[in-house]
This record gives C-alpha cells, sequence and structure tokens, in this order.
C-alpha cells in the first residue's frame, strides 16, 4: 500500500499539482493527509506563495532579465543583419561588375535588392530553430558552435601564414628570399628573369576548385552570422514573452510555463481573498479541487478498477470526515494544529 511518505515532496510545486502526482502515484488519501495539505491553503501560505509568485513575475528582476534578453537580442539580430547584408552586397557587386570592376547603373539596384535575402534567410533560420524544440536548438547550436571553430581556426591559419617573412610561407607557392632578391636585381639591370617554374601538380588541382571554396567559404561565413541573428531574435521573443505571457497560439514550452506561473499567481490571490471572506467555504471548495485534481491523476495512471475504486472511495470517506470535523485553520479554532498552551493544559490535568 502506497504511503505519503512514499512521494517526493516538491516545495516549489503547487498544491493542486501535489494532488494530482499524489492520484498518479497511487498514494492512499487519508484524513491526516488532508489535514496537511489543507495546511498548505493558510492565509500565511497563500499569501508567501503570492508574494513569490508575483515576484517570479513581476518582480525588478524578471523585468530586468526580460528586458536585457529583449533589447540584447535585438541588437544582436540587426547587428547580424548588417554584416550579412555587407557580406552579400559587396559578393554581388563583385559578381554584377563589368571588365573594370564597376556595376553598372542598370544592374544598381539589383545589387541592393539581391543583398535584402539576409532578411529572408535570417528569418528562414529563425523559424527553423522555434520548431525544432529545445533538443533540436541544442543540437543545431553545437552543430553551428563547430562550423565557426573551424572558421575561426581558418582564419588563424590565414593570418599566420601571411604574417610569415617572405620565402618561409606554409600555404600558396612561394620562392625564397634570395630567389627574389635575384629577380629583381636582373628587373634593374633590363634583362628578362628566368621563367618561373611551372606550377605543381597539386597545385594546378586546387586550382580547379577555388572558386567552389571560395563560395562555400563565403556560405559558411553568412550561415553563421545568420544562426547567430536568429537565435538571439529567438531569445530576444523568449524575453518578450516572459514579460507578456504569449500569444494564444504560443504552445512552446517557455510561454506554456510562464502562463502556468501567472495562472498559479491569480489562483493563490483569489484563494487568498476567498479564504480571508469565508474560511468555511473555502474549505469546502479546496477539498472538491483536490478530489477533483486528484481523480484526474488517479484515471490517468490507469490503475486496475479495483484499485481505482479503492483509491476513490478512500479520498471521498477522508474529504467528508476533514469537512465534518474542520473547525478553522488556527485563526478561528485550533484546526488540526495543537496550540502550546492548550497541549500543556491537558497534560497538566492528566497529571
Amino acid at each position: 500500500m502506497a504511503m505519503f511518505g512514499s512521494s517526493k515532496f516538491d516545495p516549489n510545486e503547487s498544491p493542486s499539482g501535489r494532488a494530482h502526482h499524489w492520484g498518479r502515484r497511487g498514494v492512499e488519501v487519508t484524513a491526516t493527509l488532508l489535514r496537511n495539505w489543507l495546511g498548505a491553503h493558510t492565509e500565511n501560505s497563500l499569501r508567501l506563495r503570492a508574494e513569490n509568485l508575483n515576484r517570479r513575475v513581476y518582480g525588478p528582476g524578471a523585468v530586468m532579465h526580460h528586458g536585457s534578453a529583449v533589447a540584447l537580442g535585438l541588437a544582436v539580430f540587426v547587428t547580424a543583419l548588417f554584416v550579412d547584408y555587407n557580406i552579400i552586397h559587396e559578393f554581388w557587386a563583385r559578381a554584377l561588375s563589368n571588365e573594370f570592376g564597376e556595376v553598372p547603373p542598370a544592374l544598381a539596384t539589383t545589387v541592393a535588392a539581391k543583398s535584402l535575402q539576409v532578411v529572408f534567410a535570417t528569418l528562414a533560420v529563425h523559424y527553423l530553430i522555434s520548431n525544432i524544440g529545445h533538443g533540436g536548438r541544442v543540437a543545431y547550436s553545437l552543430l553551428i558552435f563547430l562550423v565557426t571553430a573551424m572558421m575561426v581556426i581558418g582564419i588563424g591559419l590565414l593570418w599566420a601564414n601571411n604574417s610569415l617573412p617572405a620565402g618561409s610561407k606554409v600555404f600558396g607557392l612561394d620562392v625564397n628570399d634570395s630567389a627574389q632578391q635575384i629577380d629583381q636585381f636582373m628587373k634593374g639591370l633590363g634583362i628578362a628573369p628566368p621563367r618561373k617554374a611551372a606550377l605543381p601538380a597539386e597545385v594546378k588541382a586546387l586550382k580547379k576548385y577555388e572558386l567552389l571554396i571560395w563560395l562555400g567559404s563565403l556560405g559558411v561565413i553568412f550561415l553563421v552570422v545568420a544562426s547567430i541573428g536568429a537565435m538571439a531574435l529567438h531569445t530576444a521573443m523568449r524575453g518578450f514573452a516572459g514579460m507578456t505571457g504569449g500569444a494564444l497560439y504560443d504552445n512552446h514550452k517557455e510561454a506554456r510555463h510562464g502562463n502556468r506561473v501567472r495562472d498559479e499567481l491569480r489562483q493563490a490571490q483569489l484563494d487568498l481573498k476567498h479564504l480571508q471572506n469565508d474560511e468555511g467555504g473555502f474549505v469546502q471548495a479546496k477539498l472538491s479541487e483536490f478530489i477533483s485534481v486528484y481523480t484526474e491523476g488517479v484515471v490517468s495512471a490507469r490503475h486496475g478498477n479495483s484499485r481505482q475504486n479503492y483509491l476513490l472511495r478512500r479520498a471521498n470517506e477522508s474529504a467528508e470526515e476533514v469537512s465534518s470535523s474542520w473547525s478553522g485553520f488556527g485563526s478561528s479554532g485550533p484546526g488540526n494544529v495543537d496550540n502550546l498552551d492548550d497541549y500543556r493544559n491537558r497534560k497538566v490535568a492528566q497529571s
């Protein structure tokens, strides 16, 4: 038989959520368990819960956190669009330039139009990461990180190679410094230097793929910047949803969690008001709520018919027992918590 102690207690779980959890676990409801559950609905408990939830939703820390996410996210998003726009603008300007390196006037406006594809590309990545779930976003972020690491390593190698002294470069065909000095000396004498040696076969093979490598590198840089901008926009929208509660159709995990916290805050405020106005009616309402939520948990767990009927019967019997013997939370009666002075008086009388 499942006992109360076998159910893990989560201090952050709402009382209604606890009742549903007990139903799913098959915890047998006793009068003592119900009284302890009602103990979480005292005036002090409800006021403390409402204040904590209000701090989490509307407190200065929450507002600053969400506002910072919106501001920084939008700033990174706009910066990514600016960077990508300049990259694509330069690409199209070179692709459409004539033999003099100038863009014909008839094609000048098309360069800007083609460069605006960065907006749609970044938004497309944003829609992708918004619909692949948390695990998908983690995997995509790791992929972008690996690509960025490779890109940074490549840029570092190129920078190091270009920083080496003449004649000692690692990449590319180069001659030693002395040969370069001889060529310059012969040119000064008016003598044509000897014909340079033919390119090695490996370099010729790489030359065939030079354009593809250049376009691929450009695409990788564009993808990295667009992805960072899209993830920054996603962060900004999460911060905005945290402040507003999200749209009606927003069923993402973050939006559902935020709406649930807001609902719990409103429920705690209504419970506190109900308790202050009518304690007896409040207790009856909370007992009915417990039975309803507990029943949902029992049914969703799909216990056997006999076990399910037994759990529901015990829950209703315990609710009736608590309802008939309830005498207050302590402010208007002793309730289920012994008063220390009453306890001492009884001990004196018994002795």
